[in-house]
């Protein structure tokens, strides 16, 4: 079995003429895109990455190999490292997003509501998805009015009462 990796960016966009990137960092840890990362989420694909400077919401970056535009237009993916290159965060009462998913969801009156399928972040802040057990799947904002405890060793997410949401 492959070990668990988790994204910590994502190469958008080539920058100017020479093969630099732009990247979309996903950690708080930029210095973790720095060095040889994983293409894909199972393969050994790996690239060298050399950070640059940031560029707005944006980190510019040479990747090894690459030295025109067109390459650097080619060179679009999801960046991973390994979780056990990750700090353990146990101690500290914190958590990866990527811990989140598969949770089950339950209300304060311990109301199962679901299952987080997935965690999304479209610019506004992180948004669980969460799939009911009969219904669509629907995101809820990850924000401290809507969570009320994230349990990881009881596997459970518990949020504000059922009745609360607009489904």
């Amino acid at each position: 079995m492959a070990d668990k990796r988790i994204c910590i960016g994502k190469i958008t966009a080539p920058h100017g003429i020479k093969g630099l990137v732009k990247i979309l960092p996903l950690c708080e840890d930029t210095s973790l895109l720095n060095g040889a990362v994983y293409t894909d989420e199972q393969n050994h694909d790996t690239i060298e990455i050399k950070l640059k400077n940031k560029s707005g919401k944006y980190i510019l970056a040479e990747i090894a190999g690459i030295t025109s535009r067109e390459d650097a237009e080619n060179s679009r993916c999801s960046l991973f490292v390994s979780r056990e290159t990750l700090p353990d965060l146990s101690s500290n009462d914190e958590y990866y997003v990527d811990d989140l998913k598969g949770l089950t969801v339950k209300s304060q009156n311990n109301e199962e509501i679901g299952k987080v399928i997935d965690v999304q972040n479209y610019g506004a802040g992180p948004l669980l998805e969460i799939q009911p057990k009969s219904a669509n799947s629907y995101f809820l904002p990850f924000r401290d009015e809507n969570i009320v405890d994230v349990d990881l060793e009881s596997g459970i997410v518990i949020v504000q009462n059922q009745d609360d949401f607009i489904l």
